[in-house]
């Protein structure tokens, strides 16, 4: 039996991305979709997780009991008011989730040129989903929906571009008829759980959002007129001085999951690096998010008969790779990093494995 680790306060710093590798042939430059496809690369890089692992698969559960039902009633009545809520480490009682050694083998992939959200190649990422699966069904009626991405944010970057800080103010999904994507009880077809792998602090980037009473067009939909400045979402939530007091900062230790809605306005804050007069420096926030829907507003990425809980190791690498060319704007690649990830995508092995529309956005782009 998998038990998590104990996290101590006295655990050492994450190394740093930047930290050069001992043997250059591991390193994405240098890897073929052969290789990728094999679990034992993935194994190499990152010895202390497990990787189509059946006796530990067999382990992961999810979190069940009435002191989860509570929780997820209280957070499905938050998220009702407010459009997101926190659930502290403290009320997840996590069985196979190592959450330091998740944010270690997220350092050790970008050292070797792999996007953080190749942790979605590692069954302990795919457990986090699988724990947390019954708490937010209960919470928010949505089921996991493949929608997955990972984050490292460092305060100390400063590369002059947005790819190593967080998201900027946004909407998670922007349909055309918002009221008809809430369900007659209130509840959206469409949630996240972000769950921190390292404290996410104001120090070091941690969730900003915009409550549901402070934003007009939460329910109600936004103007995408780009000639219309005054319909700007973020404008008509704050009109005045006094509306940025209802800026709500949500910090989340390690092991807490932030769930919210696909309507509310929310970021990461770049973070503000302490000076070494100041004591030990701000270490990074590192953090995964899974996406939640309902069928009938967002079909799921991969089928779920298939894929769940833990999906072959090709079609996370199609998932994965499917995700970096949808979001090459905001994840820069090389041209042969885009050829690996197009080829993973199309590979014969996944052949039909994503969504028909979802292959269909991935493959525009």
């Amino acid at each position: 039996e998998y038990e998590t680790p104990a996290v101590e306060m006295s655990d050492p710093a994450l190394p740093s991305p930047r930290e050069p590798i001992q043997n250059t042939s591991w390193h994405a430059r240098e890897v073929d979709l052969a290789r990728v496809l094999q679990p034992g690369y993935w194994r190499e890089l990152c010895p202390s997780l497990h990787v189509c692992d059946e006796a530990f698969q067999a382990s992961v559960r999810p979190m069940v009991g009435a002191a989860l039902e509570e929780v997820a009633d209280d957070a499905r009545e938050r998220i009702l008011r407010d459009g997101y809520t926190k659930i502290p480490a403290a009320c997840l009682p996590w069985k196979s989730v190592a959450h330091r050694e998740l944010a270690l083998a997220c350092v050790q992939l970008m050292r070797h040129g792999w996007n953080p959200s190749f942790l979605l190649m590692y069954d302990e990422a795919w457990s986090i989903a699988h724990e947390l699966s019954d708490v937010v069904l209960r919470a928010t009626g949505n089921r996991l929906n493949f929608d997955a991405l990972c984050w490292h944010v460092d305060p100390y970057d400063d590369l002059g571009d947005d790819e190593h800080t967080a998201f900027s103010p946004h909407r998670d999904r922007q349909p055309d008829d918002s009221p008809a994507t809430f369900r007659p009880d209130g509840t959206a077809m469409y949630a996240t759980a972000w769950v921190a792998l390292t404290d996410a602090t104001p120090e070091n980037s941690c969730l900003y959002v915009i409550p549901r009473a402070r934003d007009p067009g939460y329910f109600e939909g936004d103007d995408d007129d780009p000639s219309n400045a005054g319909a700007d979402p973020l404008r008509l939530c704050l009109p005045h001085k006094e509306a940025y007091q209802h800026i709500t900062a949500v910090p989340a230790e390690t092991g807490s999951a932030v769930v919210f809605t696909h309507r509310v306005i929310h970021w990461g804050s770049r973070g503000t690096p302490r000076s070494a007069e100041l004591g030990p420096r701000t270490p990074p926030r590192v953090c995964v998010s899974f996406g939640f829907a309902d069928d009938a507003y967002e079909p799921a990425y991969v089928d779920r008969a298939r894929n769940l809980p833990f999906p072959p190791l090709c079609n996370r690498a199609a998932l994965v790779s499917a995700q970096m060319i949808a979001y090459h704007e905001r994840f820069r690649s090389s041209e042969r990093m885009l050829r690996l990830f197009h080829d993973a995508v199309t590979h014969p092995g996944v052949d039909g494995a994503l969504e028909r529309e979802y292959r269909k956005k991935v493959m525009y782009e």
